[in-house]
């Protein structure tokens, strides 16, 4: 059987990672074909609102009009109660069948079959379905989450105990959804969203052997989580492997996207959000190699920057695991499933200090737009792959204006800044060991207190 061409990219995989790859190269002119299946997986997601512009920003408009909310996020962990923000829920398979749909609009060319192999051949990238058929580009994306790369993690985090997932229906009750730690250890996402609940577990593995057994009669056993789930039986259960890790970004002609490049904690950071990050990350690669670029220092750069994404997130979770077991050591509650997790992946804090004697400005290669491009970036402890824009506004000038101590450039440079101005006193005021912005006297911005900082 000979190959059929799918363009100059080929991604495998439909859900939210391989949908905005392919709708980023689209608009950037690429022949892009996507090959993925719906899957009958009843769950619900929780994103935020900022993942919900993104979808909208995409144009993936369908799978954003999905999304029901805003609803509180109501979060009870080490004890204490919280309100942090807003979050939207989204039902899947209709999510997923909803991106496909957009894709199909924009005018992407969209395959449903079972994918059987994804392999790197030469110079080329040959995908093989289920009905025999064969695929072939340029280039491949993996993008089938984290099971598709589960061999090829590396740095792993020391424990990797299945989530447990209960499904059931519930009344006519409104959306909601809820996050807690539990006693004794692990932590729970619940949601209710048009007659269906989901509840994921993450527990000790001795707890969770046990809670199998009988899911009725432990739910019951839990005050907290039974008075969200309800009277309604739970209709399904099951075990889900959360394998984390981080690969390589490529192999051969093939490039990792999503939960196949870095899978995470789920309490350290939301999937879709990181799916969307990672495409949005891997697009300009892609556009930069197909114009000519050497394929060496762009890889470089992408996996720098995931792997520095990785062990960001990875201090995130740890840092929320610690909150959990000060609780639990206070409690005299047991600590046995949040110490390990205190202590992985090390350390380090989660954002470093950034004097502004350390703050330098160097050239390197940074996302320009569509592409990878040569730009000055500005370097901090915190920041060590350099910042190049903020609010699309080039930063380096204005460093380097106020390490000149020119303060009229740096004046200039905001007035020049226009509305974008206000983003970048903001952002700037975030830094407090920074020397404070000349604010434009007649552009009526004004300097922010503390509470204003972009952080808050």
């Amino acid at each position: 059987m000979h190959d059929e061409a799918a363009g100059e990219v080929l991604i495998a995989g439909g859900g939210p990672a391989g949908a905005a790859l392919a709708m980023l190269l689209h608009r950037a002119g690429r022949r892009v074909t996507l090959v993925g299946r719906l899957r009958d997986y009843r769950a619900i997601e929780g994103i935020s609102r900022r993942s919900l512009q993104a979808l909208a920003g995409l144009g993936l408009h369908r799978a954003a009009a999905c999304a029901v909310g805003p609803l509180p996020r109501r979060v009870t962990w080490g004890g204490e109660p919280r309100a942090p923000n807003a979050e939207w829920l989204l039902p899947r398979p209709a999510f997923d069948a909803a991106l496909l749909a957009d894709l199909r609009g924009a005018g992407i060319r969209v395959i449903e079959a079972r994918i059987t192999a994804l392999a790197s051949d030469g110079d080329r990238v040959r995908l093989t379905l289920a009905d025999g058929r064969i695929l072939s580009a340029p280039w491949g994306v993996e993008a089938r989450g984290r099971a598709a790369a589960r061999r090829q993690f590396r740095d792993a985090a020391p424990w990797s105990t299945p989530a447990w997932i209960l499904r059931g229906s519930t009344d006519a009750s409104p959306p909601a959804s809820a996050a807690l730690s539990l006693p004794g250890g692990g932590w729970a996402w619940w949601s209710r969203l048009t007659g269906q609940q989901y509840l994921q577990l993450a527990l000790p593995e001795a707890t969770l052997r046990r809670a199998r057994r009988d899911p009725d009669a432990w739910l019951a056993a839990r005050p907290k989580l039974a008075s969200l789930w309800g009277d309604a039986p739970i209709q399904h259960h099951y075990q889900r492997p959360s394998l984390l890790g981080r690969t390589r970004v490529r192999e051969g002609r093939r490039w990792r996207l999503g939960d196949a490049a870095m899978a995470i904690d789920p309490l350290s950071g939301q999937g879709i959000f990181n799916a969307l990050s990672s495409a949005h990350g891997l697009a300009p690669v892609l556009n930069s190699l197909l114009e000519g670029q050497p394929i060496a220092p762009l890889e470089r750069f992408h996996q720098r920057r995931q792997d520095a994404q990785y062990w960001r997130f990875a201090r995130a979770g740890r840092d929320f695991y610690r909150q959990a077991a000060h609780h639990a050591a206070i409690s005299g509650e047991p600590l046995s499933y949040w110490m390990p997790r205190c202590h992985w992946p090390d350390h380090q804090p989660l954002h470093l200090p950034e004097p502004w004697e350390r703050v330098r400005v160097a050239r390197g290669l940074a996302i320009v737009g569509s592409r990878l491009a040569e730009r000055e970036r500005v370097v901090t402890p915190d920041q060590p792959l350099g910042i190049q824009a903020v609010a699309g506004v080039p930063l380096a000038p204005l460093v380097r204006a106020m390490q000149a101590g020119d303060q009229d450039a740096a004046q200039a440079l905001l007035v020049a800044a226009g509305p974008a101005a206000m983003a970048i006193i903001r952002w700037w005021a975030d830094h407090p060991d920074w020397p404070a912005l000349p604010v434009p006297p007649a552009s009526g911005v004004t300097a922010p207190s503390p509470a204003d900082s972009a952080s808050q």
